[in-house]
Formats: C-alpha cells, structure tokens, sequence
C-alpha cells in the first residue's frame, strides 16, 4: 500500500510540472494577445514606423512587428501565472483526494482496546511482600504478591486438632463395642421404655413425612399453575411486542405485558423455592424419622442385651459411623485450610506488563479486593475498536487492509485489517436507547464500531497500549481474508492475470 502510494505521488509530480511547462510554453502567445488589447500598443500601431534594412531583419523579424509590452501587462502576467498553476496544481490534488475518498473510510474516533486481566485476593490477608513494581513485565506462573499466612497456619492447626479428636472418638466407639458384651439384667425394664418411646418417635416422623409430601404435592401442582400462566404471559408479551415494533399497540400495554411476563416469572421462581423448601422439610422429617428408627433400634438391641447379658452391638456400630463421618469432616477442614495457604503466594495468569499496582506491604485487604492489573501488549492481544459512520458501512468487508496511525507516534504507521462489524450501532447499546417514536424526530448519523487487528508484525516492540488515540484508513477496494499482507493493486510490473501481493517492512 505504500508502495503504490509513493508511485501515484510521483506520478502526480510528473503531470504537475508537465502541466507547468506547458503553462510557461503559453506565455509568449499570452503576452502577446495581451500587447495588442493594451492601448498604448494601439495608438503606437497607427504611427508610421521607419523602415529597416533587410540585412538588418530576419523573415520572423519582418512577420512580427516589434512590440514592447505596456506596464499593465506586465503587472497581470504573474498573476495569470500564478492563477494557472495553481488551477493546475489544485485540479491534480483535487482528482487525487476525491480517488482517494472514493476507495477509503476513515475515522479518528477509534482506540486500541486490549484484554485486562485484574488480579484480586482470594483470601483476607495482610500484605506481606510486593514482587513487583508499576509497569514490570511478568511472566504467567510468576509470583506478584505474597500474604502474611500466620493465621491460616492457625486454621490448619485447628483443623488438625479436629481430625485428632474425631480419631479418638472412633476408638472409643470400638472400645465400646467391645465393653457392652457385659450389662447389668436391671436395665431389661429401662431399655424396653427407651424401646416404647423409640417406636412412638417413629411413628410421629413418619406422620411428618406423610404430611411433607403431601405439602410437596400441593406445591407442584402451584409450580405447574405457575408455569402455566408464566407460558401464556411469555406469548402474549411476545405477541405484544411483535405489534409494539410495528406499532399496533402503545407503549403502556407492551410495558404492561413485559410486566405481566416477569411477575409469572417471579411467581414461578417462588413456587418453586416453596417447593424446594418443601423437599428439605422432606428430608429433614426422613433424617428424623431414621434417627428415630436408629433410637429404636438401639432401644430394641438394648433390650436384647440386657436380656441375655448380651452386647448392644447395634447402637455402638452406629456411634462408630458417627465417628467416621466426624473424621471425614475434619479431613475435609484441614484440606481446606492447605488449600488457602496457597492463596497467600498470589501468582500471574498471563503474561504481560503490571498496571493499576495498588497493593502495599502490610495493607489489611478483603476477599475478593483488587490488588493489579496485567496487560498483555502481545500483537494478537490488541485490537482496535474504530467507530465509522453508517455511510460508510457499506463499502467495509471483513478483510479489507487498514492504516492505523497512533496519536502517540504521529511519525509511524501500523498495519492492520478488518476482523469484524459490529451488529448493531452504538447508541442501541446505550443504557438509554434513543427512542424515534416519542418526541420530535431528529436525524443523527449513527455510529458502527468496527473491530480491527494488527499484523503479526506490525508491533515487534509493543510499544501499543490499550487506550491509545488512533486513527484509521481502510482501504475499501482490497480484501485479503488469507494473507496479512494488504494487495498491491499497483499496475507497474503487474503481469496479467496474475496477483502480486506488495512486501512491506515493519
């Protein structure tokens, strides 16, 4: 593109000093035009004039009269000379701009955007060490910032304490079972009433349990009801809608149906949390109901021991699952307090530079407070976020080659290309889309954003950073989706049929 740039700039020279010489060729013929209108020459033609020698003249001499220009003459010739190169000159310029705005969009409402990744605690924390400085690049794995972790050290010695306690609770429900094979044949009447009230326990839960899914039952069938209406308020919004945007109906009654739409919404989301709640009371009154059938069951082998001096067998194997649930628990308390010692040593997830450092050594910081940011200023990273207007939408096609100009480095060019059109302009993503149908209308040019990316070698340094000012010609006659190179559409050394793509150092 440079290339061919730097060809029509000579080509344009070469015509306008053809254009210039032609003009000086002209002046003779012009002045003397200019000699006979002018008055002086006039009155001065009508005198006699002395004859010469014919030695002394040429055939051109004796064909032309001799003539001196008058002083007004000599005054407008610069100014016609002036005045005819500067038609020339304007003309060339002119022919070049309007070919130009005929085969690029341009725009300087554009930035380079980029991909932020910022870095919060995952853990409430004092800042213990801060690795790196504003502006350091880092690589993905490398340690930023490091947190004080003597509390955590805390926690997993707790949790430590914890496992240990349940461990010995699980010995001491196998020593029992092992010390119940003697009981006391006194106990026979005391364990046949834990038995009695064991059963009536049972029998009380599993009412509860009947109870609950009934309740359960009724709630489904409010969840279907709510569905029900939620599918009729869903099509008649629909329907409203459809006739809002061809403007069959008013705004009030699409705003009523959408209203009608979300509270079948809500309607549902609460039959259904009802119905949920319905489920644990559910599992509760079973928990409840097998913690019952469990009392009874002990009551029941209780009876037996004391019976026959036997061994409640039953009620310690229960204790002793109790206690390995107890165990589980407190390994999974420990693992957890391991796995937040982690989080003190905070590490990169990319690679890239380090902005927005606000984290200092010994600052008390929250869960989930941000402490950086990493930017990635790799070429494939970046991008450019350029806003054209809507007339100039149709002669953009993915692929087409830009000229992207950064108002940080006026004296550089990067190349780049069109990788995408947005949908759908930019006030439609306001927060308040403009609303033609109310109020008086005014005609606004809107604005599209196009999203453009750089060669692979357009930034070897990175110097590109997102927020930059730039601005954007796209050349709207070439599209390469293949080659990141822009085609050179050159006729100079172009064969025929045949398709050169220009070589351009970056």
């Amino acid at each position: 593109m440079k290339r061919n740039q730097l060809r029509d700039s000579s080509a344009s020279s070469n015509s306008t000093l053809s254009a210039s010489t032609n003009t000086l060729e002209s002046l003779p013929r012009a002045n003397e035009a200019l000699t006979e209108l002018s008055p002086s020459n006039k009155s001065s033609s009508d005198q006699p004039v002395l004859d010469q020698s014919p030695l002394d003249q040429s055939p051109l001499d004796q064909s032309v009269p001799n003539k001196s220009p008058s002083p007004l003459t000599k005054k407008r010739l610069p100014l016609i000379l002036g005045g005819l190169i500067l038609l020339v000159t304007g003309a060339v310029f002119g022919g070049r701009w309007w070919q130009f705005q005929q085969t690029h969009a341009e725009t300087d409402n554009a930035q380079i955007q980029g991909h932020l990744s910022p870095i919060a605690a995952r853990i409430s924390a004092t800042v213990q060490k801060v690795l790196v400085k504003e502006g350091d690049h880092v690589e993905a794995g490398q340690d930023l910032v490091i947190l004080e972790d003597q509390d955590l050290s805390l926690k997993v010695q707790m949790a430590q304490a914890q496992l240990a306690n349940a461990q010995a609770q699980l010995a001491g429900a196998q020593d029992t079972v092992r010390i119940t094979n003697q009981t006391n044949p006194t106990q026979v009447e005391q364990s046949q009433a834990k038995l009695a009230a064991s059963m009536a326990g049972i029998n009380a839960a599993e009412a509860v349990v009947a109870q609950a899914e009934a309740q359960i039952a009724t709630r489904q069938a409010a969840v279907t009801q709510a569905q029900t209406a939620l599918t009729k308020a869903a099509a008649d919004y629909r329907r409203y809608s459809s006739l809002y945007k061809e403007g069959a109906v008013s705004a009030q009654q699409n705003d009523t149906a959408r209203a009608a739409y979300e509270n079948a919404q809500a309607s549902l989301v609460a039959a259904t949390q009802t119905v949920q709640e319905s489920e644990a009371g559910l599992v509760t009154a079973k928990a409840q109901l097998q913690t019952s059938q469990a009392n009874a069951n002990a009551a029941s082998g209780q009876v037996k021991e004391t019976q026959i001096s036997g061994q409640n067998v039953t009620v310690q194997q229960a204790q002793q699952k109790q206690a390995q649930a107890q165990i589980a628990q407190a390994e999974a308390t420990l693992a957890l307090a391991k796995q937040q010692i982690t989080y003190t040593v905070i590490k990169a997830p990319v690679s890239g530079d380090v902005g927005q450092l606000t984290a200092q050594v010994g600052q008390k910081i929250q869960t989930g407070q941000p402490l950086l940011s990493i930017v990635p200023l790799q070429t494939d990273t970046i991008y450019v976020e350029a806003n054209f207007k809507e007339t100039a939408l149709g002669r953009l096609k993915v692929g087409n080659p830009a000229d992207v100009k950064v108002d940080a480095y006026p004296n550089e060019t990067f190349v780049a290309h069109v990788a995408g059109i947005s949908p759908a302009t930019g006030s439609s993503y306001a927060l308040l889309p403009p609303d033609n149908a109310t109020g008086n209308f005014n005609k606004v040019v809107q604005w599209v954003p196009v999203r453009l990316v750089f060669d692979s070698q357009s930034d070897p340094q990175h110097k590109l950073r997102p927020g930059l000012n730039v601005s954007v010609s796209v050349d709207t006659v070439s599209v390469d989706p293949v080659s990141d190179e822009p085609i050179d559409k050159s006729p100079i050394d172009k064969p025929t049929n045949t398709k050169q793509t220009s070589t351009i150092k970056r």
